[in-house]
């Protein structure tokens, strides 16, 4: 009798930073750090260098609505909004809600996160609860984070909660 012994191994996460400001290098840092596939897309040829995120898999230079054209997404997918560009965020939540993306975050005060889904609405979208259990606003557990390495530090928890399943619990 032979026996046979199968292990599964999941594929990496997928983090994709929408926004290449400064804020963005540590979170691509520390998801790098995890052995995450990540990827960063700006639509700014000026902050949008492989260079500055010599971290990530793909520097992409793109606008919103071409930034998904050849990514696979999946229940594996995680993105975080953080352009500090109100239409390039908005443009993308109206995109990514239609997806299997695991989890979009959105930096920034919950009144931005509301005025998008505000804006959505009354173009004709509907929001379904499916769709608001993947969004995240504001983006990262809730550490007092000031700094943008502390920010990465609390979005990167936030994912990483909910790859392994964990409460976030002390």
């Amino acid at each position: 009798m032979q026996m046979v012994f199968a292990e599964y191994i999941p594929p990496p996460v997928s983090l994709v930073v929408v926004g290449a400001g400064n804020d963005a290098i540590p979170l691509v840092q520390m998801g790098t750090e995890l052995g995450w596939d990540v990827r960063v897309v700006d639509g700014r040829s000026t902050h949008a260098k492989p260079e500055r995120f010599t971290g990530a898999c793909q520097v992409l230079v793109r606008k919103p609505e071409q930034v998904l054209e050849g990514m696979e997404v999946d229940d594996r997918t995680f993105f975080v909004l953080m352009t500090h560009n109100y239409r390039y965020d908005l443009a993308m939540l109206k995109a990514l809600v239609y997806t299997k993306a695991a989890y979009i975050g959105v930096l920034g005060p919950r009144k931005k996160l509301e005025r998008m889904l505000d804006e959505l609405r009354q173009e004709g979208m509907v929001i379904t609860e499916e769709m608001m259990e993947r969004i995240y606003g504001p983006v990262g557990l809730e550490l007092g984070a000031e700094t943008s390495s502390e920010i990465a530090l609390s979005v990167t928890a936030e994912i990483l909660r909910l790859v392994r399943g964990g409460t976030g619990a002390s």
